[in-house]
């Protein structure tokens, strides 16, 4: 029979491994759904990565090797490792998963006492109680299920493993004198791979450096080695020049705005993670934010962490406090997902982003239960633990299908444009009638910018199925859409799931265009105006196709011709062919912008005097107008 101290002794062990048996039985449930989403995009269609031969891994730290664009060597060689050894079947690449999750949990166990015991001396009997309990709420958490059973949820679940690597490193750096000097250096390996797995997780070099400051100061004045703080920089330096790095091999670029509603946004966005990290709440793939009714309740919050985490910044350098360094790396690893520097993801915040931030607020939340007395504790910790549970049993079965996925953030948000135009969006339509359907669906969707946009697309699509000898009617539809979606709506600059609906549709409009002229590549006025529409996306290779196509058919009407050269001219310009694109322009109508382009070809190739003079016509013609 085992005695009370032996009891005491295996009972944290026993609740580690108790939550982690139920996290992963639960993720169980996945392992014979099919692919999601962005899975296709990186591993079902991914021939690039899977045709790499062993001698060939190198080039995966060169460049992208995905359409999205995304430097994410780490994470690409752990899908090529899959692929290689099992195929693409989705169970395999979900058992990885499961298995990088459980290699966090004793990572978060270590540092979490290792953390305890140096914060809280005078309560050291604690620490594998402290640390067990909060592995086991990190482990239970409902925001997992979406890392470990979406396929894409790699990059979060291999950022995180290497980021708590490196954190380990850290805080078993620190010795009686100083730093160890091996162990700092892994720490910066470490944090390394956790960037080349995600980009985010340069968050984490801060809250290194902010530890490593915390352990400098705790030296006796005499003993402080200025050496010692050129570890805390150079994390920072690596971190900051592999993040310039890896942002330069991004393609993909967001108009930056600044207003108030961007100081709104970060503010609910970091409200908002916090509330996905301590609510009970269902999970859900798209979470509304400006279109939250609690939005003001999030900003709120958002305000509160911040001012939280200045003082407990203070508090964890001047005196050693847990809770003041727990919400102040907690406030650091969610930076990256803040929208500082935009970018347009599906959803502002999402289960994914708050992986790691799980530890600190999991950490946060112990360390004031465990300044109640043993009961109150373990009833709040239990309602934590039972409602999280909950919620980690029930929604993998979410993950059936993409349509399931969607269908519960429709249920539980009605109206949310972003879960109506995914769904729409990846219908395919094979008679008619189902045109009916979508645009039933998009009259569902509240926002009427949104839905006016979602709607006129479908009824282009529509027209151009119904299209057999002319073409007129489809034409008409296009053109009203492009209307919409010539600028994106005003809310787009600072709502930016808004933002990317507007862009998907640009695109989903510019094929309609594409399909059309090559439908009825004969007809002047549908190469016209496809020619206009590609000069209005920038794709101009194409605007040139399609306009000189519609002037060398020779019934382009006159009132449109001059218009037509002109843009045509503009094409020639933007793609390198100035002597053309000179021919071109000087067959438009004479305006300012005519001479304006002249004068900059000429600047280009070299012919100052020319340029001089169409510079001068630009002006004149101006005036002219303007009087």
């Amino acid at each position: 029979m085992l005695s009370p101290l032996r009891i005491r002794q295996i009972s944290p062990l026993l609740l580690v491994l108790s939550s982690a048996v139920i996290a992963v039985v639960s993720y169980l449930q996945s392992l014979h759904f099919p692919f999601v989403s962005d899975d296709f995009i990186y591993v079902v269609e991914n021939t690039r990565l899977a045709g790499l031969h062993f001698a060939e891994l190198w080039r995966l730290f060169t460049g992208p090797y995905n359409s999205m664009s995304e430097f994410l060597p780490l994470r690409e060689f752990s899908y090529w490792l899959d692929m290689t050894l099992f195929g693409r079947t989705p169970a395999v690449f979900r058992v990885h998963n499961i298995i990088l999750c459980l290699l966090c949990l004793p990572l978060v166990h270590s540092i979490t006492a290792s953390l305890w015991r140096y914060l809280r001396p005078g309560d050291v009997p604690s620490a594998p109680l402290v640390a067990a309990t909060v592995t086991a709420l990190f482990a239970l958490h409902p925001a997992h299920v979406e890392a470990v059973v979406w396929v894409s949820g790699r990059k979060d679940l291999l950022s995180a493993m290497f980021a708590l690597l490196a954190l380990w490193f850290a805080t078993n750096a620190r010795r009686e004198h100083g730093l160890s000097h091996r162990y700092a250096a892994a720490a910066l390996i470490a944090l390394l791979a956790a960037m080349l797995s995600k980009a985010t997780a340069v968050a984490v070099a801060p809250v290194i450096a902010l530890l490593w400051i915390i352990f400098w100061r705790d030296l006796s004045i005499t003993e402080r080695p200025r050496s010692f703080l050129l570890w805390p920089l150079a994390i920072l330096i690596l971190a900051i020049g592999m993040a310039m790095i890896i942002s330069a091999s991004a393609k993909s670029r967001v108009p930056v705005y600044f207003g108030i509603e961007t100081v709104t946004r970060t503010l609910a966005i970091l409200g908002g993670l916090f509330r996905l990290v301590v609510s009970p709440e269902s999970r859900h793939f798209y979470y509304p934010v400006f279109e939250d009714p609690y939005l003001a309740v999030m900003v709120a919050l958002g305000a509160g962490l911040l001012v939280a985490t200045v003082f407990g910044a203070v508090m964890a350098l001047r005196k050693r406090s847990v809770e003041g360094l727990a919400i102040t790396i907690f406030t650091l690893i969610c930076l990256p997902s803040l929208q500082l520097v935009p970018y347009a993801p599906p959803s502002i915040i999402s289960d994914r982003f708050i992986f790691l931030a799980i530890w600190p607020a999991a950490l946060l939340m112990v360390a004031i239960a465990w300044r109640f007395k043993p009961l109150p504790r373990a009833m709040l910790l239990l309602f934590f633990a039972l409602s999280w549970l909950f919620q980690t049993v029930e929604r993998p079965r979410d993950w059936r299908s993409f349509d399931v996925l969607l269908d519960a953030d429709i249920r539980d948000y009605p109206g949310y444009y972003m879960p109506i135009f995914f769904k729409i969006n990846n219908r395919q339509v094979t008679e008619l009638e189902q045109y009916g359907e979508l645009y039933k669906m998009a009259e569902e969707i509240r926002e009427p910018d949104v839905r006016s946009m979602v709607a006129k697309v479908i009824q282009s699509d529509r027209a151009i199925s119904l299209s057999t000898d002319n073409p007129g009617d489809a034409m008409m539809y296009l053109l009203d859409a492009g209307l919409d979606l010539k600028q994106p709506p005003i809310q787009a600059k600072w709502n930016l799931p808004k933002y990317k609906v507007w862009y998907a549709l640009r695109v989903t409009h510019t094929y309609q265009w594409h399909y059309l002229a090559e439908r009825y590549s004969g007809d002047e006025l549908v190469r016209y105006n496809a020619g206009l529409w590609m000069i209005n996306v920038q794709q101009y290779q194409e605007a040139a196709v399609h306009l000189s196509a519609a002037i060398q058919s020779g019934r382009l009407a006159e009132a449109v011709r001059g218009d037509a050269y002109r843009n045509l001219g503009l094409a020639l310009m933007k793609i390198g062919r100035f002597a053309e694109a000179e021919a071109s322009l000087k067959q438009a109508a004479p305006d300012p912008r005519v001479y304006c382009m002249l004068a900059d070809i000429y600047k280009q190739i070299g012919r100052g005097a020319d340029g001089a003079q169409a510079e001068a016509m630009c002006h004149r013609v101006q005036e002219g107008v303007m009087q």
